[in-house]
C-alpha cells in the first residue's frame, strides 16, 4: 500500500516531439544565459609600448554561456577564440576582432543551448604589422600569438581552479575542455592544441633550430624570436621580465599556477599552425575547416600574409598539410571519430582526411567565383563600420566588402550550420561526452548509446543480521551486506536514475538452492546490468540475506521461515536504497545519481521481495487486510493456542531495517535487526519482476507505482494467478500467493490505473497479442509454445542461463545431481536462448520504465519495432517507417560480417558474426614482450589473508614484485602466453590459482592496454598501467587485483628479510644471498660459530655451527678432584696438605690441640688436631694450591696468638 503517487504522465507533456534530441548532439535547451565580462586572469599587455609607452596589466576577460534551466553540474567546457590579426577591430583592417563577434555568439549560444559550458575568450592585442622587414613582422607576430596561447592555456587553468576552489560555479567537468578558434584564434587554438613546452616551438623534432623563428639581432648572434626566462613560458605560470638594458619591464605574470593547462579537442576556422614540426602523433583530436583559396592563411604550406597590410609575415602550415600529417601517424589523432564510420561532408575533396573541411564557397567547376571570401562564416553591421569610416577616414566598409560581396547573416547562417553539423560529432566523441550509438540515433534510456560498462564489485551498502549460522546450531551474526554498481564508461551526466537488480537463488546460497544460480554474479544478472547501464542508467546487482529451512516438516514450519526470509530482502532492498540517497547528500554522490528516481528489478526470487518492497507501506499492511483483519496465513499458532504473526516488528525489525531489535531473553537475546542509514527514505518509482510472485494482494494499492511483470503462465513454481507457491528446492508447498495475472488485473480494476503513466499514452504493447487481456505492463512469457500449450512446460524463466561444466565440477565434488536435473527443466538453457528472450525484457520494460521514471519525451513516430526507424517512444505512427532490405541492415551492410571476433583483440569488430582470421593481438609500440623482456605477474593481497606479504608495498599504489610468477610473454600472448622460468608462492596457495591464469588466458597488447579473458568467468579484463605496472580494474581471485609488470619497473636489490643483503620489502630480489657452503639449511651470513653442547660452560644457544666448547675443572692429575673430561683448569685443584705440631714439651689441654688458619677464615671453631703419636699431633686437610696463614691452639680457646710450638706468642705461620 505505498502512495506513491504517479500523475499521468500526459497531462504534463505541453509539447510532443517527433524525435528525442540528444544533449551535446542537439539543441536540446531553448535559452542561454550570459555572465559577461568575466576576469579570468591578468598579464601584460604590449599595446602601450606600441605608442610609446611602458607595458601595462590589463584584466583578461571572458563571457560564460550557459544553457538556462540546466540541472547538470559536471558539463564540458568550450573556450571560444575570436578572429582579429592581433589587433584590436578597425585597426586591424576589419570589422571583427572581439569576444562579442557574430560568429563568435552564434557558436557559443548553439553549443551552450546543446549543453555545453561555453567562453567566448579575449585575449591579449598588439604588434606592428607596419615594421619594415619580414624579420620584424615575424617577431611581432610569433610574440603576439605567443600571448594568445598563454592567454589560452590560462583560461583551461582558470576553469580548473574554480571547479577546485571555488565550488564549482559554472558546474563545468574539469577533465572534458575543448578550444575553437576563428581566424587568428585558429592560429592560437591550434598553437595551444600542439605546443608541448617552449623548446617544442623554437626546435624541430630532430632537436635542431627552426630556423624561421630565430633571428639576428645585429651582432651576429642567433636567438629565438621569443624566449621563456623574458616572455615567460608557454602557460604563463612564471613572472618574467625584460632585460634591465630594455627597460626591465615586466612581460608576463604568472596565473593559477598549479593546475594543468591540458586539454582534449580543437576546432579551427580558418587560421593555421606555426610548424608542422609542433604537431606530434599523440596529439589531440582536431576539426578544421578552410577554403583552399585562403587568400591569408595558406590552406598548405607557405608564407602568411597579413590581411592588414597584405604584407608577408612567417611560413606556416594550413589545414590541408595539418590533417596529411595526422593521417600519416600509424595512429591517426584523430581515430576517435574517423573510425567512427560518420557521414563526411568534407570528402571527397578532403581526401579521406576525416577532420578536414574543405571550405569550397561558391565555386565554379574547381575555382572560387569570390577568390577572397575565405570566411563565409563570418559578419558584421554594415551600418556601424560605415559609422566608423566615416568618424575616422576610413574605408573599411568599402574594402572588406570588395573581398566578400555576399557577407550577411544569411550566407553566414548557412554555413554555421555545416560548420556545427559537422563538428559537433566529432567534438563529441573527441570529449567524451557522446558515444558512436548516441549519434547514430538511439535515445538515452531507450537505447544502450554507451559502449561500455564499468563495474564497482562487492561494494558494503549496509550490515545486518543473518541467520545462517542459525541453521547451524550457531548464534546469528552480523553480515556486510554487498551489490556490485555498473556505470557507463565515458558518461558525464551526474545526476543519473538508478536500478536495483535482485537476482533469484529461494533465499539460499547457490547450488545449495539446488540449482545453478543465486548470486548477483548469474549471467541474466549481469546481461540486464550491463544493458541498463549501456543505456545511461546507474544499476546496482544487489545481493541480500539467505538462510532458512525449506526441509522443515510442516506447511506451516516452512511458511514461518520463508516469510521472514522474504522479510529480510525487503529489508535489504529499501537499505539499498536509503544507501544511495545517503551518498549523494553524505558523499558527495560518488555514483552520479538522482536520488529520486529510483527502480527495482526482480528476478525469480527477487521478484518477490521487489513485488513486497514496492507495495508494502509499513509493518500493519503484512499481517492485516485492507479491512483491518488479519491476513490468516501469515500467522500462526506457536504451541500454546494462541496466533502470532509469522514476522513481529519488534523482533525482527521494522520493514526498512531502521531499528535495532532482539530475539527475546527466552529465545537467546540476539540481535535480529540492524539499524542502517536511518532518516533517508525508502521510497522508490517503478518496480519490474522477472517471475516471483507477491505475497498478498492485500499489500497492493490503489497509487502503488507503476509495474512491468513478466511472467510464464506454466510457471511450475511461482503460479501465474493465485495459488500455493512450490518451494523449487524440495516441491514442497509452502504459502499461498499471486502472479503476474492477478497482480495486472488488481491494478486494471483500479478507479486509476496504477500503470496509466504507460499505459495511457499510446504505446505500442506487443504483449496485447500474447493474452495479456489489454493490460498494459504485463508480459506472458510464452516459450517455446505449440497450440497454446508450452513444449518445456518446466522452462518458466527462460532468460536465465548459467555455466553447464562449473555446475558438473560441483556436482562430482559434493555427490549432487544439480546439473542433470535444471537442464531436465530447462534442457535448451543457454545463451542462445536467453539473450532473445532478454531482448524482449529490455525491449518492453526500458520505454515503460523510462516514462515512469521521466527521464524521456513522447510523440508520433515509427512504433513498428522491425523498421529501422522504429522509435519505442511513439505513442502514434506517423507514417514514418522505413525497413531494410532482405539480406542487409538498415545500414546496408550485409548481415554477414567479416572481422575479428575476439574481444580482447587490437582491431576487434563487435559487429563481425563471422571471423575472418584477422585478429591483431599486439600492435603496442610501448609494451615491450619476448624473451629479451622479463615479467612479473601477481596479485594484490591487501584485503586477503596474506595481507601480510604485501608489506606495505601497496600502501601506495605499489605491488610486492617478490609475491609473483615471473616468465617471459611469447609473441601476442594468445599462443601459451606465459612461459615460466620459475614460481615461488610464499603465501602458500594463492598464487596457485595464478599459474592457471597466466598460464592459459590469452592476453593482448594493444596501445597501452593490456587485455585478457579469464578463463574462470569467461570475461575480458583491462589492465592499465599506472608507475609501470599494469593492474585490473575489478578483482579477478577473490578481493584480489590482478597485476603484470617487467622487471625493469622494479628497483633491484633483496626483499626478503631472511635473506642476506636485505634492502627493502618491495624491491626486486635479484641481490640476496642464500649461500649455505656447507648444506646445513643456515645461510652462510647468518651463520654462528659456537658450542652447541648444553653441558658446557660456554654453551651458545644461538650457535648454528660447531665452535670449541669449555668444560672448567681441575686439569691436574696429582690433585685430589682432578676431573678427567676437563679442558680449563678453573683453579680448583685441592690438594692433601699435612699440619703437624710436636707437643711433647707442652702440656697438652684437656681440649686437645686444635687449629685455626685462612684456609676456613680463622673460624673460632677450630680444627681439632688429633694426637698421632710421640706427642706429635698431627691433621691433613684437602686444600686448593695456594700460601695459607694458620696456628695452633693447644685447648680450645681462642686466642689471637699462637700459644704453642715454635711460633710462641709471636704471630701466625704461614
Amino acid at each position: 500500500m505505498k502512495k506513491i503517487l504517479f500523475s499521468a504522465l500526459l497531462a504534463c507533456i505541453a509539447v510532443l516531439q517527433t524525435q528525442a534530441q540528444t544533449r551535446y548532439l542537439d539543441e536540446v535547451f531553448d535559452d542561454v544565459s550570459v555572465t559577461s565580462d568575466v576576469v579570468y586572469g591578468e598579464n601584460i599587455t604590449v599595446i602601450p609600448a606600441l605608442q610609446g609607452f611602458p607595458p601595462m596589466m590589463e584584466d583578461l576577460k571572458l563571457d560564460i554561456y550557459e544553457p538556462t534551466g540546466d540541472t547538470e553540474t559536471n558539463r564540458p567546457l568550450l573556450l571560444a577564440f575570436h578572429t582579429g590579426n592581433f589587433l584590436p577591430p578597425y585597426i586591424n583592417g576589419g570589422a571583427l576582432g572581439t569576444k562579442t563577434d557574430n560568429y563568435i555568439v552564434e557558436m557559443c549560444e548553439r553549443y551552450a543551448k546543446m549543453g555545453y559550458v561555453v567562453a567566448s575568450v579575449d585575449y591579449r592585442l598588439g604588434w606592428n604589422p607596419l615594421a619594415g622587414t619580414q624579420e620584424e613582422r615575424t617577431i611581432q607576430l610569433i610574440q603576439a600569438a605567443y600571448r594568445g596561447v598563454q592567454d589560452s592555456r590560462t583560461a583551461v587553468r582558470f576553469f580548473r581552479k574554480s571547479d577546485a576552489e571555488s565550488g564549482n560555479p559554472y558546474g563545468i567537468n574539469p577533465d572534458k575542455i575543448g578550444m575553437i578558434g576563428d581566424g587568428t584564434g585558429g592560429y592560437i587554438t591550434l598553437a595551444s592544441a600542439t605546443i608541448s613546452d617552449y623548446n617544442d616551438i623554437i626546435v624541430d623534432d630532430l632537436g635542431n633550430p627552426i630556423s624561421k623563428f630565430w633571428y639576428n639581432p645585429g651582432d651576429g648572434s642567433y636567438i629565438p624570436m621569443v624566449i621563456e626566462s623574458i616572455h615567460g613560458d608557454p602557460n604563463a605560470t612564471t613572472d618574467t621580465y625584460a632585460p634591465a638594458s630594455s627597460g626591465g619591464f615586466q612581460l608576463c605574470a604568472a596565473n593559477h599556477v598549479g593546475y594543468s593547462s591540458d586539454f582534449t579537442f580543437q576546432m579551427n576556422a580558418g587560421g593555421a599552425l606555426g610548424d608542422l614540426n609542433w604537431l606530434d602523433e599523440g596529439d589531440i583530436p582536431m576539426v578544421s575547416f578552410q577554403c583552399p583559396h585562403d587568400p591569408f592563411a595558406p590552406y598548405e604550406t607557405s608564407v602568411l600574409v597579413v590581411p592588414t597590410t597584405n604584407e608577408p609575415v612567417v611560413e606556416v602550415s594550413g589545414a590541408m598539410d595539418i590533417h596529411e600529417e595526422i593521417n600519416g601517424y600509424a595512429a591517426n589523432n584523430n581515430a576517435i571519430f574517423a573510425d567512427a564510420d560518420l557521414d563526411d561532408a568534407g570528402s571527397p575533396a578532403n581526401l579521406g582526411y576525416d577532420g578536414l573541411f574543405p571550405v569550397l564557397n561558391s565555386y565554379v567547376d574547381g575555382s572560387p567565383t569570390e577568390p577572397f571570401d575565405s570566411s563565409p562564416w563570418q559578419w558584421w553591421d554594415q551600418a556601424v563600420v560605415a559609422a566608423y569610416d566615416e568618424a575616422n577616414g576610413t574605408n573599411i566598409l568599402a574594402t572588406q566588402l570588395t573581398l566578400n560581396p555576399t557577407m550577411g547573416e544569411e550566407e553566414a547562417m548557412g554555413w554555421i550550420e555545416q560548420i556545427v553539423d559537422y563538428n559537433t560529432p566529432r567534438m563529441g566523441l573527441a570529449m567524451g561526452v557522446v558515444t558512436q550509438s548516441t549519434i547514430e540515433g538511439g535515445v538515452r534510456y531507450i537505447d544502450e548509446i554507451f559502449e561500455d560498462v564499468t563495474v564497482e564489485s562487492g561494494v558494503v551498502y549496509g550490515e545486518n543480521i543473518t541467520v545462517i549460522p542459525a541453521l547451524q546450531g550457531m548464534p546469528p551474526m552480523a553480515e556486510n551486506l554487498l551489490m556490485d554498481v555498473y556505470q557507463p564508461v565515458g558518461d558525464s551526466e551526474t545526476e543519473r536514475p538508478v536500478i536495483l537488480y535482485f537476482h533469484t537463488g529461494n533465499f539460499l546460497p547457490q547450488y545449495v538452492n539446488g540449482s545453478a544460480v543465486g548470486t548477483r554474479t548469474d549471467s541474466s544478472a549481469i546481461e540486464i546490468c550491463s544493458r541498463f547501464a549501456r543505456m545511461g542508467y546507474v544499476v546496482a546487482s544487489v545481493d541480500y540475506r539467505l538462510g532458512w529451512n525449506p526441509l522443515a516438516g510442516t506447511q506451516t514450519e516452512r511458511t514461518t521461515q520463508l516469510i521472514q526470509a522474504a522479510y529480510r530482502g525487503v529489508q535489504d532492498s529499501r537499505t539499498a536504497v536509503r544507501y544511495f540517497r545517503k551518498s549523494v547528500a553524505e558523499d558527495g554522490n560518488p555514483y552520479g545519481v538522482s536520488g529520486d528516481k529510483i527502480a527495482m528489478f526482480g528476478e525469480g526470487t527477487g521478484g518477490y521481495i521487489t513485488l513486497a518492497s514496492s507495495t508494502i507501506s509499513d509493518y500493519n499492511d503484512i499481517i492485516v487486510d485492507d479491512a483491518g483483519n488479519p491476513i490468516t496465513k501469515f500467522w500462526y499458532d506457536p504451541g500454546d493456542g494462541s496466533y502470532i504473526p509469522v514476522v513481529i516488528e519488534s523482533i525482527h525489525g521494522d520493514p526498512n531495517a531502521t531499528t535495532d531489535t532482539y530475539a527475546p531473553a527466552s529465545s537467546g537475546g540476539f540481535q535480529l535487526c540492524m539499524a542502517n542509514h536511518v532518516g533517508y527514505s525508502s521510497d522508490f518509482n517503478f518496480q519490474m519482476n522477472l517471475g516471483g510472485a507477491l505475497g498478498d494482494l492485500n499489500w497492493l494499492d490503489e497509487g502503488d507505482m507503476p509495474m512491468v511483470s513478466f511472467h510464464a503462465p506454466h510457471d511450475q513454481f511461482a503460479p501465474y494467478t493465485t495459488g500455493v507457491l512450490i518451494v523449487p528446492t524440495t516441491n514442497e508447498p509452502v504459502v499461498e500467493v499471486s502472479g503476474a495475472f492477478d497482480v495486472h488485473s488488481e491494478i486494471n480494476g483500479y478507479g486509476t490505473n496504477n500503470n496509466a503513466s504507460f499505459a495511457d499514452i499510446g504505446l505500442v504493447d506487443p504483449a496485447a497479442l500474447l493474452g495479456n487481456n489489454g493490460w498494459d505492463g504485463l508480459y506472458p512469457v510464452m516459450n517455446n509454445y505449440e497450440n497454446g500449450m508450452p513444449t518445456e512446460p518446466f522452462d518458466g524463466s527462460p532468460w536465465q542461463w548459467w555455466d553447464v561444466e562449473m555446475t558438473q565440477m560441483v556436482d562430482e565434488m559434493n555427490g549432487t545431481n544439480i546439473a542433470a536435473t535444471q537442464l531436465t527443466l530447462n534442457p535448451t538453457m543457454g545463451p542462445e536462448e536467453a539473450l532473445p528472450w532478454i531482448d524482449i525484457i529490455q525491449d518492453y520494460t526500458a520505454p515503460r520504465l523510462a516514462v515512469s521514471m521521466g527521464v524521456v519525451d513522447l510523440g508520433p513516430g515509427c512504433d513498428d519495432d522491425t523498421a529501422c526507424n522504429y522509435n519505442a517512444l511513439a505513442t502514434t505512427n506517423d507514417g514514418s517507417c522505413i525497413y531494410a532490405e532482405e539480406g542487409f541492415d538498415c545500414e546496408g551492410n550485409s548481415l554477414v560480417v567479416l572481422g575479428c571476433t575476439s574481444a580482447i583483440a587490437c582491431n576487434y569488430n563487435g559487429s563481425a558474426t563471422d571471423d575472418d582470421g584477422s585478429c591483431d593481438f599486439n600492435e603496442s609500440t610501448t609494451i615491450i614482450t619476448g624473451a629479451e623482456s622479463i615479467w612479473l605477474v601477481g596479485v594484490t593481497l591487501t584485503g586477503t589473508e596474506n595481507e601480510p606479504f604485501a608489506a606495505d608495498c601497496e600502501a601506495s599504489g605499489g605491488v610486492n614484485p617478490n609475491v609473483a610468477l615471473n616468465g617471459v610473454f611469447l609473441g601476442d600472448g594468445t599462443d601459451g602466453p606465459m612461459n615460466f622460468s620459475n614460481i615461488t608462492d610464499q603465501t602458500g596457495g594463492l598464487l596457485a590459482d595464478l599459474v592457471g591464469l597466466a598460464g592459459a588466458a590469452p592476453i593482448s597488447f594493444c596501445g597501452d592496454l593490456i587485455r585478457f579473458v579469464d578463463p574462470i568467468s569467461g570475461m575480458t579484463v583491462i589492465l592499465s598501467e599506472s608507475n609501470g605496472v599494469w593492474q585490473s580494474a575489478v578483482p579477478i581471485i577473490g578481493p584480489s587485483y590482478l597485476w603484470v609488470a617487467p622487471i625493469s619497473s622494479f628497483n633491484m636489490g633483496c626483499g626478503d628479510p631472511m635473506a642476506c643483503g636485505f634492502t627493502d620489502f618491495c624491491d626486486l630480489s635479484v641481490a640476496c644471498d642464500y649461500t649455505d657452503t656447507d648444506g646445513d639449511t643456515v645461510l652462510d651470513c647468518q651463520e654462528i660459530v659456537g658450542c652447541q653442547d648444553g653441558t658446557a660452560d660456554n654453551y651458545n644457544e644461538n650457535a648454528t655451527d660447531e665452535g670449541d666448547c669449555n668444560y672448567n675443572g681441575c686439569t691436574d692429575p696429582s690433585a685430589q678432584n682432578y676431573e678427567e673430561g676437563a679442558n680449563v683448569d678453573d683453579g680448583s685443584c685441592t690438594y692433601l696438605v699435612s699440619f703437624r705440631v710436636n707437643m711433647s714439651n707442652e702440656v697438652v689441654s684437656a681440649a686437645g690441640v686444635h687449629l685455626a688458619g685462612s684456609f676456613q677464615g680463622w673460624d673460632p671453631s677450630s680444627i681439632s688436631v688429633p694426637l698421632v703419636g710421640y706427642g706429635v699431633h698431627e691433621v691433613v686437610l684437602q686444600l686448593q694450591a695456594g700460601t695459607y696463614e694458620y696456628k695452633f691452639i693447644n685447648g680450645d680457646e681462642w686466642g689471637a696468638d699462637e700459644s704453642v710450638g715454635e711460633c710462641g706468642n709471636e704471630g701466625n705461620r704461614v
